[in-house]
């Protein structure tokens, strides 16, 4: 772990543990830094970490010190920590079956308190001889450099289909319409570019040394993922049941109705562009009601991957 990543994880912790408001004075005492130098230089560097600190999300407060007349600073629990996680026993057995097969050796006491806490007895399934690999999440990959300001580099397909390789300085994350984007400076383009994390073919990689670069004070990182919202719509679906599942993960609802002995669900908010991809994964298993626009879009997206297969095949 870096040095910087190890004292923003220290300076997190002491936050976090206080009830009262931290002085920077008191922080120095409990944590060990922001010692060396002078006063300003020493608060110019805890100011940094605390900038980088609220970028990645960690709600810093600052807050009157009691009986003082400074300000002090504090992280909330309740603003940081996730809620308690209920699941069910048949999904405490299905997290069971992936951690094994994705090779987790060191939690058999984390799902079993996890069944514990299940409202249903469940039995875990036994260890499985197969094992397949996951690859790292790039989001992962970036969030060290976004923090030590390390420049990336990275192979990158467009929208239009172009391959080439990337480097930028990573200066943030940013979510829009369902995708994630590495926003930063290109530095073939001299300029902010946003990259979507979907596109990468490879891994984003140390393209320099840390410290590298400075983020500049008016970068606005999520105005920078720019591009049309485009229309989202109530969509109406009949769904084979082994795929029912996926329709609620949507956030599908019965509509209580069947069409062609297939129960029929409503999804609010559907791209019709972006969502496309979805239902066409779905193939068989689904038929698109309602509007007829986005209907016939999966139907002639269908017969083109019909006609693609049937090219192949002979």
């Amino acid at each position: 772990m870096g040095a910087k990543v190890e004292r923003l994880v220290n300076l997190t912790i002491a936050l976090l543990e206080t009830r009262a408001p931290l002085s920077l004075d008191e922080l120095r005492r409990r944590t060990g830094y922001y010692t060396d130098g002078d006063l300003q230089s020493t608060r110019r560097m805890f100011e940094r970490d605390k900038d980088d600190l609220r970028r990645l999300g960690v709600p810093i407060e600052v807050r009157p010190v009691p009986f003082s007349e400074e300000y002090g600073y504090l992280v909330p629990r309740s603003a940081y920590e996730l809620p308690d996680v209920e699941l069910t026993g048949e999904q405490v057995a299905a997290l069971a079956l992936a951690v094994r097969l994705t090779g987790g050796q060191g939690t058999p006491l984390a799902l079993a308190k996890l069944a514990a806490r299940a409202p249903d007895p469940v039995d875990l399934p036994s260890p499985a001889a197969t094992r397949v690999h996951l690859p790292g999440d790039p989001l992962d990959e970036v969030a060290d450099a976004i923090v030590s300001r390390t420049p990336v580099t990275f192979d990158y397909r467009t929208a239009a289909g172009v391959a080439g390789s990337r480097r930028v300085d990573p200066y943030g994350v940013a979510q829009r319409r369902a995708a994630w984007y590495l926003v930063g400076r290109d530095h073939d383009r001299d300029a902010l570019r946003a990259f979507r994390f979907d596109r990468m073919t490879s891994t984003p990689r140390p393209a320099g040394a840390p410290g590298a670069y400075t983020v500049p004070d008016d970068v606005d990182v999520a105005a920078a993922v720019t591009g049309p919202e485009t229309d989202r719509v109530e969509v109406t679906v009949a769904a084979a049941p082994r795929v029912a599942w996926m329709i609620a993960q949507r956030g599908g609802h019965p509509t209580g109705a069947t069409h062609d002995g297939r129960p029929v669900y409503r999804l609010t908010g559907v791209d019709t562009v972006r969502d496309r991809a979805w239902l066409l994964g779905l193939g068989a298993d689904v038929v698109v009601l309602d509007p007829p626009p986005l209907r016939d879009a999966v139907v002639e997206g269908l017969r083109a991957c019909l006609a693609a297969h049937a090219e192949v095949d002979a």
